[in-house]
């Protein structure tokens, strides 16, 4: 996983407060670490794992859409 930098947590802390998700649900160290490795913004990762939680329709189809976009690269 990417380190992230002092400055990079508290960003991701500041933005998970805005949205009103505590850091027991969502650890800013993490969060922040997650969206530097996969090159994402804090809203796009955000929306991903929310996704991700609902289980909703199309999460097949997202994940065939991740695949082979790291397929290209």
């Amino acid at each position: 996983m990417a380190a992230a930098t002092p400055r990079e947590i508290r960003a991701a802390r500041s933005f998970l407060r805005t949205k009103g998700i505590t850091t027991k649900e969502i650890p800013p160290l993490k969060f922040a670490s997650s969206a530097k490795e996969l090159d994402r913004g804090f809203r796009e990762l955000l929306r991903h794992i929310m996704h991700l939680k609902a289980g909703g329709q199309g999460q097949s189809q997202q994940r065939r859409s991740n695949i082979r976009r790291e397929a290209e690269n």
